[in-house]
């Protein structure tokens, strides 16, 4: 298949009843959807403007094969005049559903989206390939499937995870075939709704599936069902049945990593974790509060971020978040949180005073304006007393008031602040342990289990200290 797939036809622009001439330009590896239109110029009219500049909700083809195609969230691009010939105009999509043709914006909305979020089918436990031996040393190759798991995200939208098995492709008296697997979400609402909403529901639970995995996961594939597209089928009653059908949607939003797959026991959960507990249920309550915090975990996962300065900017701007949403960014009512919860951790022992000055150094008992980041680093490392953190080489004090003096020094420049601050070949170190921390604390608040999540955390930074430390230094293992 040629990599740019190009089909001419007309194009009503959103509104304009005139009917325009050009042609469609496809690229389904890189996600490109491009429109070209050509508007002929005449004597009256030597230099033709486009009817539009800047945004078009929608737009709608008839190809000259008789297909229909609506390009839907656009954006105007580039334009060319050649004086008493034509003018050329550039339009880009982020979407394009085959099929589908509209008169108003509302009737782009739909009742039911179809997902293909890659390669998630270990962390689903839905389906697999195993082999079955029979007689003779004769292996036979089955396949799998558990019953579909089926959620409600909202009022008004239930979602339901399902496993297909594909096709099973290639010359069958080859030496290798190809045997395919797929994890479908269906997003099924009970009223019509915007592809804007669906697309934020559906981040909703790539966050949430990506959390599990630790990795970006991306829209792989999609498909939508619309009230316009149907098969009608007669019924043993003489009667006609209406059956949906689905149709492709093809996203232009650009091109993607795909996601890779995750061995289950290097999730941090499952499906089926979170399938029978109240995970997905705590998820949904506090997601709309999560998403900037998700947002900038994220960038740890995609190019976004760029270097290790910047990720970790992101990462300490993401538990300042995180603390200021979900614990409190009242620095009086966090004064009282700390005698509470150190009372309930010491009992009145000896260390009262040192674990209080811990969670509230001299800088912070002198302002109650505002928390600084260096007390709400200590909060969440201090987490209640259960103490998840604690990277090797130097105090928690310590190491809390480095990664505050490495944010200034990246914030408010001061090259007095350099030797303070964490070196270039620290910070991968340091982002991993602040990605741990932050896992911790969106576990312990979709309600795993405190004892568990601990053990995983400690042993998580463990590892990261002694990959960095084979990777970074001389290791004599001689004896």
């Amino acid at each position: 298949m040629p990599e740019i797939q190009k089909y001419g036809g007309t194009w009503k622009l959103y509104e304009k009843e005139k009917l325009y001439q050009g042609e469609l330009h496809i690229n389904y590896e890189k996600r490109i959807i491009v429109l070209e239109i050509l508007l002929p110029a005449s004597e009256g009219n030597p230099v033709p403007r486009p009817p539009y500049k800047g945004k078009i909700p929608y737009i709608c083809g008839t190809l000259f094969s008789g297909a229909r195609i609506l390009l839907y969230d656009c954006q105007t691009g580039r334009e060319h005049s050649q004086v008493m010939s034509y003018t050329q105009q550039i339009i880009y999509a982020n979407y394009a559903f085959w099929g589908l043709s509209v008169n108003f914006e509302e009737e782009t909305e739909s009742t039911k989206t179809i997902f293909d979020f890659g390669e998630i089918i270990e962390w689903s436990g839905l389906c697999n390939y195993q082999w079955k031996f029979a007689d003779e040393g004769v292996s036979n190759l089955m396949w799998f499937q558990q019953d579909p798991v089926t959620f409600d995200l909202s009022e008004n939208l239930e979602i339901t995870f399902f496993p297909s098995q594909g096709s099973i492709g290639g010359d069958m008296y080859g030496k290798e075939i190809k045997a395919n697997q797929h994890i479908f979400i269906e997003f099924t609402y009970k009223t019509p709704t915007t592809l804007d909403l669906i697309m934020e529901d559906a981040l909703c639970i790539q966050y949430l599936i990506g959390l599990g995995v630790n990795q970006k996961v991306e829209i792989y594939k999609a498909q939508y069902c619309h009230s316009s597209m149907f098969m009608e089928f007669s019924k043993d009653d003489g009667t006609l049945e209406k059956v949906h059908r689905p149709a492709d949607m093809i996203i232009g939003t650009g091109k993607i990593e795909p996601s890779q797959n995750t061995n289950r026991y290097d999730c941090l959960y499952t499906l089926d974790d979170i399938k029978g507990s109240d995970a997905f249920i705590k998820w949904r309550e506090n997601y709309s509060m999560l998403k900037p915090v998700l947002d900038l975990y994220f960038t740890a996962f995609s190019k976004t971020a760029g270097t290790s300065e910047m990720l970790f900017l992101n990462l300490t701007q993401a538990l300042e978040t995180y603390h200021a949403r979900f614990i409190t960014d009242d620095a009086k009512v966090y004064l009282g949180r700390v005698d509470n919860v150190v009372h309930s951790f010491c009992q009145g022992n000896s260390n009262t005073a040192q674990w209080k000055n811990f969670l509230i150094n001299e800088e912070q008992k002198k302002n109650t304006s505002r928390i600084y980041l260096r007390s709400r680093l200590a909060d969440l490392v201090f987490a209640n007393g259960i103490l998840p953190f604690w990277p090797d080489g130097s105090s928690q004090s310590d190491y809390i008031r480095k990664i505050v003096d490495t944010r200034n020094y990246y914030t408010h420049y001061n090259p007095a602040k350099l030797d303070k601050a964490f070196t270039k070949v620290e910070l991968p170190r340091v982002n991993s342990h602040l990605l741990t921390l932050l896992e911790y604390h969106l576990l312990i608040l979709m309600g795993f289990d405190t004892d568990k999540v601990r053990e995983k955390t400690v042993e998580k930074i463990r590892r990261i200290d002694d990959g960095y430390r084979i990777q970074e230094y001389i290791n004599d293992i001689e004896r």
